[in-house]
């Protein structure tokens, strides 16, 4: 089944009389359950792309579908839900509270969902479980490791169970045996719960891992390979 639709999609800045244009054209479709990595040099558009489909931003040429829906047909209400419980986001710097321990951190994408209040508990252990770090439950980012701290960003990312994981160089600030960790893990969350993840990184050695590779340059598809 399709998850995204995306066709023509162009993101163009205006800053007085100056244009820079992000995204030109670009089309691509996602099936539920893939694992994607989009590679690509600085300012080849990847990171913009990856804002448009979390919604984050919006584009300013072509269409965009989710779930078989326009964007323009989502009231503001509606994306914000969907960003909060249908796509998880794990991103480069962590984006962690720094005086909330880990099961806060994990907890607080709760707060804007629906989900009872007595079941969150059993949710946030066990995305805590999931990535190996229940040992740390009760400790704050300054306690742990770069690796430590992604986990727990991974597992926030995904404790409503969303469709969709949108990853932004999450190995960045890590050396590369974190980075292959991390890697490994959402491989691991993909093959074990059919989740679509979307990798951005600049590393060969970590798009490996992905079964699509779409390398980007001047902010349209060079090419969209099955790995």
């Amino acid at each position: 089944m399709k998850l995204i639709e995306v066709k023509n999609l162009e993101k163009v800045y205006q800053s007085g009389e100056s244009k820079t244009v992000a995204l030109d054209g670009v089309s691509f479709l996602v099936d539920k359950g893939e694992f994607i990595a989009i590679m690509g040099p600085s300012g080849s558009g990847k990171s913009t792309l990856l804002q448009l489909l979390g919604f984050l931003d919006r584009q300013t040429g072509g269409s965009y579908k989710f779930d078989g829906k326009s964007i323009e047909e989502y009231s503001e209400p509606e994306l914000a839900r969907i960003r909060n419980e249908k796509i998880g986001f794990v991103f480069q710097a962590f984006n962690l509270l720094a005086r909330s321990s880990v099961y806060e951190n994990v907890r607080l994408p709760l707060f804007y969902s629906n989900v009872p209040e007595t079941a969150w508990d059993s949710k946030i252990k066990s995305a805590i479980d999931a990535v190996g770090i229940s040992h740390r439950i009760v400790h704050e980012p300054g306690e742990l490791s770069g690796g430590e701290k992604q986990r727990v960003a991974i597992a926030r990312s995904f404790v409503l169970d969303p469709e969709m994981i949108l990853a932004d160089e999450p190995t960045g600030n890590l050396d590369s045996k974190n980075g292959e960790m991390i890697i490994k893990l959402l491989d691991e969350l993909n093959r074990k719960t059919g989740r679509t993840i979307i990798l951005i990184t600049h590393e060969e050695s970590l798009a490996k891992y992905a079964r699509r590779l779409i390398r980007m340059k001047d902010g349209k598809v060079e090419s969209d390979i099955r790995i």
